[in-house]
């Protein structure tokens, strides 16, 4: 991985760096609240470097859940990564297993977003997409910690993270809409979390949501390619 391509992958990395610095400092400061230790964000953040399941884990520390609970709910919350590992598999299935190995430990949401659209506009590299990812995650790992060092020394107020938070995947959700079919997807996947939320109350509403608005996009592309197809031989045929 040569300086270019770090470059490269910095530089469209660097917004979410920059939401990752104020998110991160937020999960340090609401963990170390929580009572784990600077030392314990540090390794939490290494190991499992999940925002959102960081700050569930949280939540349910303060309530007394219990560990193996903790573990559990955040396994499930971060199902949805196996379905992003699936979509970007084809564009480093040519890469050794400890390349990916790595690239699948450093997926976010917003690392999937960046690298599947510079993919599928072309001219993007597995090695521009690890360094990419790989500077999201140093910056989530440092700013956590930087907040669990913040919040052993001051009261910080950290509501107005939660409307960062938001903003930030908005806009992530906003460039996937590329087609009518994942325009489709996006809004069932939210009318269907909001649904489970009233009806179970639960934070696998989001994992059921996300299994069946993908499984409703899968199935509009592949009718949308059954439509298309024959269009395309009738046009090969007479060439």
């Amino acid at each position: 991985m040569n300086i270019e391509t770090i470059k490269s992958g910095v530089k469209i990395s660097s917004p979410v760096m920059i939401s990752y610095i104020a998110l991160g400092v937020a999960c340090g400061i609401v963990l170390y609240d929580a009572g784990v230790t600077v030392l314990g964000i540090g390794i939490m953040s290494f190991f499992v470097y999940a925002g959102a399941g960081q700050f569930l884990a949280a939540s349910m520390i303060v309530l007394g859940a219990s560990i193996p609970s903790v573990i559990l709910m955040v396994f499930f919350l971060n199902l949805r990564h196996v379905l992003m590992s699936a979509s970007l598999s084809s564009f480093v299935k040519e890469k050794s297993i400890g390349f990916i190995s790595l690239f699948s430990h450093v997926l976010t949401d917003e690392s999937y977003g960046l690298n599947y659209t510079k993919f599928r506009d072309g001219n993007w590299s597995p090695e521009e997409a690890m360094a990419m990812s790989l500077s999201t995650y140093a910056t989530w790992v440092i700013s956590t910690i930087v907040g669990g060092a913040v919040g052993s020394q001051f009261q910080v107020n950290t509501i107005i993270m939660n409307y960062a938070l938001i903003a930030m995947f908005s806009c992530m959700l906003v460039l996937q809409f590329i087609s009518l079919e994942h325009l489709i997807a996006g809004l069932v996947s939210a009318g269907t979390t909001v649904l489970l939320m009233v009806l179970i109350q639960h934070n696998i509403s989001l994992v059921i949501a996300t299994v069946f608005a993908s499984f409703v996009g899968y199935y509009l592309e592949v009718r949308k390619n059954r439509r298309t197809k024959p269009d395309i031989e009738g046009s090969n045929e007479i060439e």
